[in-house]
């Protein structure tokens, strides 16, 4: 089972309550939950820290560890599953966008905690995300690591000026870009 979800036994274990007591904080609505096919309720992690925050519950050791959320945005379909397939780990969740325009609806619903941003593609581009982000209180916090085909030394200063914490040329070192993530993060 996917280690962002969690079952009814799963959650009562670590709340040290009964299940039948998770089961009933779903009916009542005071937990976020949806049924499998077979009728099992799962409970995603973003949801039960919302609820034990909610109800200044203690958070359980293993819910402790921080899973970042990272947005990664690129007009190149292909480019974007080799980056997923490259950085799915338990300790990532990450989402998509294939242009400007999606990545800015994404970005103020689902705040992620990086973006991954190409810089150059059609319509709004990776400079005009960036004058959007760091125009608004809520977003300005969120860190950038362009990834990029733009390479020129023009280019970079360029991108620099932006206010990027990383950059990374295509194609993509995996291993450099995993480094940056760790570190960008760390900040």
């Amino acid at each position: 089972m996917n280690k962002n979800v969690l079952s009814t036994y799963q959650v009562a274990k670590m709340c040290q309550v009964h299940h039948t007591t998770v089961i009933n904080w779903v009916k009542e609505g005071m937990l976020k939950a949806y049924a499998t096919p077979g009728g099992h309720r799962r409970i995603e992690r973003d949801d039960l820290t919302a609820f034990l925050r909610k109800y200044n519950m203690p958070l359980p050791a293993e819910m402790k560890k921080k899973i970042y959320r990272i947005l990664m945005v690129d007009d190149d379909p292909e480019a974007l599953w080799e980056l997923k397939e490259a950085l799915s780990s338990n300790d990532l969740k990450l989402d998509f966008a294939l242009n400007g325009f999606e990545a800015g609806r994404k970005i103020y619903r689902w705040k992620p905690d990086l973006i991954l941003l190409d810089f150059k593609m059609p319509g709004m581009d990776g400079f005009q995300v960036c004058e959007v982000l760091h125009k608004d209180k809520e977003t300005m916090h969120i860190p950038v690591i362009a990834v990029t085909v733009l390479n020129s030394e023009e280019d970079i200063k360029k991108i620099k000026k932006y206010g990027v914490k990383a950059y990374i040329c295509k194609p993509v070192d995996v291993s450099q870009l995993k480094d940056l993530i760790t570190n960008t993060l760390k900040e």
